[in-house]
């Protein structure tokens, strides 16, 4: 069952149970359990190992997946990286200034505007070359 936080949640956290958190995070967290975000991260998040992350927030910090599943919808405000990881990003998720588009591009944003995913938007995955494709 997992431990759910709510509001303002300080860490960094070390995720290694099932956590819940709609709200924002301090500090980041280290993911080899389960981790469901749904808000902000002021700071990195690491998934590590086994770990899985589901992540639907405006991440101001890294997020690298070294091991498990990351799952992502949302502005990732850093860098991403992966290695040996599964990983899907929503279209429509915003990594550094530019949108994901369905065919694997990015594109531009243009100043203040409103900012929605929807629920079953199109999933897809960074290659090594730098393309995204389909997370099937």
């Amino acid at each position: 069952m997992f431990e759910t936080l709510t509001g303002d949640v300080q860490g960094p956290l070390d995720v290694t149970g099932l956590v819940r958190i709609d709200g924002t995070l301090h500090g980041g967290a280290v993911v080899t359990g389960r981790l469901e975000l749904k808000g902000t991260c002021n700071g990195p998040i690491e998934v590590r190992l086994d770990g899985q992350a589901d992540v639907s927030a405006v991440v101001h910090g890294d997020v690298h997946a070294r091991g498990g599943q990351l799952r992502f919808r949302g502005i990732l405000d850093g860098r991403l990286g992966v290695k040996d990881a599964d990983v899907a990003f929503a279209v429509g998720s915003v990594l550094n200034g530019r949108r994901l588009e369905a065919d694997g591009s990015f594109s531009e944003l243009e100043g203040p505007g409103e900012f929605r995913i929807p629920e079953d938007a199109q999933l897809l995955r960074p290659n090594e070359n730098g393309n995204w494709t389909p997370a099937g």
